[in-house]
């Protein structure tokens, strides 16, 4: 889909390309697009793999026909994100079984300008070790993922998601670029760059319950940030909650819109 240069949608095209491009490594048919709307399956049920990424305000007729119909029938789960300035009717949604989460606040920063130096040290930074994962490593990282996405369901599918990845040239996935913190030798936390054509994106920054607060997921962040920054690329994105924006701030981003997150569970 076409979008204006503002950061707004600078944030929401990288969203669009990088589900596009996930569900493109497992399944050859895996983005339908009209016009406002682009409909990514990644042939497995799971709710975050399988994307609906909305920039235009539609009824929810056509939203039924195009994304909710579409996944209903393959009994599949998915999340709708929608970046319009003018909201949707959440009570029709909700009719449809599109039920609203919390949404998520579009950041955007000059790579050049970011500052990880503005993140406090970890406590435990003597034993944080943080690197690039491996094929040998996605298994580890597949579990950080899982344990923190919700669901027993969700996790499964996650897993397969990373199995069937470990399966592909890396030259072929080499968009994605994980990253895998471990304390004393233990995967705690995970998070993802993806390298779309005008932005990187910063994905699936996740720490384990038991140890969080001890500044492990702001270390794997800045770690990032510093990956960035050895790029060619000039913005980096993310999208944060609104509770968890400070640190983005603090490190260069700016916050440029909301983003509205709609979950389908058959």
């Amino acid at each position: 889909m076409k979008y204006s240069l503002s950061a707004k949608n600078l944030v929401c095209r990288n969203l669009e390309t990088h589900a596009s491009y996930c569900a493109g490594l497992l399944n050859p048919n895996h983005t339908k697009e009209i016009t406002g709307i682009a409909r990514s399956d990644s042939g497995l049920l799971s709710g975050r793999l399988n994307q609906a990424v909305s920039n235009a305000v539609m009824q929810p007729r056509i939203l039924q026909r195009f994304a909710l119909d579409y996944f209903a029938e393959r009994h599949s789960p998915f999340t709708l994100w929608h970046s319009a300035t003018k909201s949707l009717d959440d009570n029709a949604l909700a009719q449809l079984g599109l039920q609203r989460k919390q949404s998520q606040v579009a950041m955007t920063a000059e790579i050049q300008r970011l500052a990880p130096g503005a993140i406090p040290a970890a406590e435990v930074a003597d034993k944080l070790v943080i690197s690039a994962v491996k094929k040998e490593d996605l298994p580890a990282y597949a579990n950080v993922q899982a344990v923190e996405c919700g669901s027993a369901q969700e996790g499964t599918q996650l897993k397969k998601f990373y199995e069937a990845l470990a399966e592909i040239p890396e030259q072929k996935r080499a968009r994605l670029r994980f990253f895998l913190a471990r304390l004393a030798d233990t995967p705690v936390a995970a998070g993802c760059l993806f390298a779309s054509a005008d932005a990187l994106g910063l994905y699936d920054l996740v720490t384990l319950a038991d140890y969080r607060g001890q500044g492990i997921g702001g270390a794997l962040f800045g770690h990032l940030l510093q990956q960035a920054q050895a790029s060619h690329h000039r913005s980096l994105v993310v999208l944060a909650p609104a509770d968890k924006q400070q640190l983005p701030l603090d490190c260069g981003f700016f916050a440029v819109g909301e983003v509205a997150r709609y979950v389908y569970t058959p």
